[in-house]
């Protein structure tokens, strides 16, 4: 494989790691970020095709991006299910101060 996609291959695993880290460390400003610039290096990387003989090394890595990928997914599904039902757990907490404030009246 090439030397420059190699270091961009190697560079996109290590923010893709990055944002797992702070996907488990509940920090999703800072994923979006980090993804920001994992884009654009996505894109540079992947501006010439890949040669046939190095398609295979790159399928490997492509494979662990995506599973990191994944991952991240899933904390932020479980994050918004939690951020859902705390807000849902709030409106009814305040439903509850309206209904009784009205019935101390």
């Amino acid at each position: 494989m090439e030397d420059r996609r190699s270091r961009q291959l190697a560079e996109i695993i290590r923010l893709s790691h990055r944002m797992l880290a702070h996907a488990r460390a509940g920090e999703w400003a800072r994923v979006a970020e980090l993804e920001a610039g994992r884009r654009e290096l996505v894109l540079e990387c992947f501006r010439s095709p890949t040669s046939a003989q190095d398609a295979p090394g790159v399928a490997a890595l492509i494979k662990e991006i995506l599973h990191l990928n994944h991952k991240v997914t899933e904390l932020a599904k479980a994050s918004h299910a939690q951020l859902g039902s705390e807000l849902q757990d709030h409106r009814l907490g305040k439903a509850a101060c309206a209904a009784y404030a009205g019935c101390a009246r």
